[in-house]
C-alpha cells in the first residue's frame, strides 16, 4: 500500500489558546511523483510539472447570519488554482528548486451581496504563495540548503509536538492536504553526515507566523479585529534571527534525534489593551527528543519537549483587560504514537499527547489553557481498485473525557491515472466544553479537489 498520511483536522481555533503541531505528519506523497516530467531539457537537467487545481467547500450547518454579517451559508469556496514546479541540476552537486502556487476563490464574486470583511477578502480572494524556493549544494559528507522551505523534525504523524521550525496554517483547520498544514519559511540549513548520524544547523531569516483565522472568517472567534504585532524579519534586524541545531541518527535499530530551538512562538499571546486586542509574539527556547522504533508490523514513537519563555498575563475587568507586567513560564510536553500496518492494505494510528504547565495558575487560563491539555487521535486508512482509491476515517479528541469535544474527518482519495486525482470528504465539529472547538461549532462541511498533472 502506497504510505498517506491522515488527514485529520486541526482544532485550535480559540485565539486565547497556543497552537498545536501539525496534524498531517511530515511526509506528503504529492501528486508531482505520480507524473512524469512534462517538458525536460536534452540534457536531463531541468524538469518541469504543472497541477490545475479546482477546490471547493459547502458549509452544511451554518445558521442565518445577524444583521451586518457576512453569511456563511451554502457554498463557501470556489477555488481555481495553478501550482508549477521546477527543478533545475546544473550539475550533480548543485539543486535548484521552486514551487508557487497562484489561486483565485470565486464565491467573492458569486455571493457579492455578502458582507465579506476586508481582511478576510484580502487573505482568501486572490493569492500568491511561493511554496518552495531553494538553492542546494551537496557533497559526499555534507549539504548546504537555503530559501524557503519546510523541515520537519517530529516523528509522531498527527500530535507531533517537535515542530519548532514551521508554523503552522490554522486558518481552516480540517481542511488542508498533508502538504499545506505547515507554512514555508526562508531558512539556511547545513547538514553534516558522520556515519548513521546527522547533525543539522538551521538559521530562520524569516520570522513567518501561523496563520490563524482571520477577522470576518467562519472560525474567528471574537468580535472585534486583532492588532497583530508580528516580529521583525532576520534581514530586517540581524538580531531577531532564529535558531538551532538537531541531531539525529540510528541507535539499536530506532531512529532517534535531539534538539535545541530558539525562536519566536509562531501563534503569539493575546494582551487586552484599551485600545483593543494586540496579538504579540515573544522568543521561546525549546529543548526536544524522539524516537520511532519499528516492533513487528507496528512502529512505536515517543516524543519528549520543553518550553521556556511562554508569556502570559492575568485578565481582569468588564471589558477585559490585560494586568501588566507580561509574565513568562515553562511548559512540558509528551507524546506517545502507535502506527500499524493491517492486512488487506489498511493501516490503524493512535496517538496520545500532553502539554503540562509545572507552575500554574489560574491567571494562566486565558492564554495558555488548563494545567494539563490532552489530545488523542485515532486515524483508519484502507487502500482499495489497486491502491487508486484510499478512504480514511479520523478523530481528534480535545481531553481525556467524553464531553471534551471532537473533530471529525472522512475522506475518499482517487488517484484516476497519473495526470488526474480526485478528493471527496466531510469535516464535523463536536465542541461540548472544549474552548478550542467553540468558534468551529457550526462550521460542518463536505470539501472536494480535482486535480491535473502535466
Amino acid at each position: 500500500m502506497k504510505p498517506r498520511l491522515w488527514l485529520l483536522p486541526l482544532a485550535a481555533l480559540c485565539a486565547s489558546v497556543a497552537a498545536e503541531d501539525d496534524p498531517f505528519g511530515d511526509a506528503f506523497d504529492s501528486g508531482f511523483s505520480e507524473v512524469e516530467t512534462a517538458v525536460q531539457a536534452s540534457n536531463n537537467e531541468l524538469y518541469i510539472a504543472n497541477r490545475l487545481i479546482h477546490r471547493g467547500q459547502w458549509a452544511t450547518a451554518h445558521s442565518a447570519p445577524e444583521p451586518g454579517s457576512t453569511d456563511h451559508r451554502g457554498l463557501a469556496s470556489l477555488v481555481t488554482a495553478w501550482n508549477p514546479r521546477l527543478e533545475w541540476r546544473p550539475s550533480e552537486r548543485l539543486n535548484i528548486l521552486v514551487d508557487a502556487e497562484l489561486s483565485q476563490d470565486w464565491v467573492f464574486e458569486l455571493k457579492s451581496d455578502a458582507d465579506w470583511k476586508t481582511p478576510y477578502r484580502d487573505q482568501r480572494e486572490t493569492q500568491f504563495e511561493l511554496n518552495e524556493a531553494r538553492l542546494a549544494y551537496t557533497t559526499p559528507g555534507w549539504v548546504l540548503t537555503s530559501g524557503r522551505q519546510v523541515l520537519t523534525w517530529g516523528f509522531n504523524d498527527v500530535l507531533s509536538i517537535l515542530e519548532p521550525v514551521n508554523p503552522p496554517q490554522l486558518s481552516q483547520p480540517g481542511l488542508y492536504d498533508a502538504d499545506e498544514a505547515r507554512l514555508s519559511r526562508w531558512l539556511t540549513e547545513a547538514r553534516y553526515y558522520l556515519g548513521d548520524w546527522t547533525l543539522q544547523g538551521v538559521i530562520a531569516h524569516e520570522n513567518r507566523t501561523a496563520e490563524l483565522p482571520v477577522y470576518g472568517s467562519d472560525y474567528y472567534p471574537a468580535a472585534a479585529e486583532t492588532d497583530d504585532q508580528t516580529p521583525d524579519q532576520g534581514w530586517e534586524d540581524p538580531g531577531a534571527h532564529s535558531g538551532g541545531v538537531r541531531l539525529s541518527g540510528l541507535w539499536r535499530n530506532a531512529d532517534i534525534a535531539a534538539f535545541l530551538w530558539r525562536g519566536y512562538n509562531p501563534s503569539g499571546h493575546l494582551e487586552f489593551r484599551p485600545g483593543g486586542i494586540e496579538r504579540h509574539y515573544e522568543r521561546l527556547t525549546t529543548l526536544g527528543a524522539g524516537l520511532s522504533l519499528p516492533v513487528g508490523p507496528a512502529i512505536l514513537k515517543a516524543e519528549l519537549a520543553a518550553e521556556d519563555g511562554l508569556a502570559w498575563a492575568p485578565v481582569s475587568g468588564n471589558p477585559p483587560q490585560t494586568e501588566n507586567p507580561v509574565r513568562t513560564t515553562e511548559r512540558l510536553g509528551w507524546a506517545l504514537g502507535s502506527d500499524l500496518t493491517l492486512p488487506a492494505n489498511s493501516r490503524l494510528v493512535l496517538e496520545l499527547s500532553t502539554r503540562y504547565l509545572p507552575d500554574y495558575q489560574p491567571g494562566m487560563v486565558a492564554t495558555l489553557g488548563e494545567e494539563f491539555s490532552h489530545r488523542w487521535a485515532v486515524g483508519l486508512e484502507h487502500s482499495t481498485a489497486r491502491e487508486r482509491l484510499t478512504l480514511t476515517a479520523a478523530i481528534l479528541g480535545f481531553g481525556l473525557a467524553d464531553n471534551n469535544g471532537q473533530a471529525i474527518r472522512l475522506g475518499a482519495d482517487w488517484t484516476i491515472n497519473d495526470q488526474w486525482r480526485s478528493e471527496l470528504g466531510w469535516v464535523s465539529y463536536r465542541s461540548d466544553d472544549a474552548p478550542a472547538l467553540q468558534a468551529a461549532e457550526d462550521n460542518d462541511r463536505l470539501f472536494w479537489q480535482v486535480e491535473w498533472l502535466f
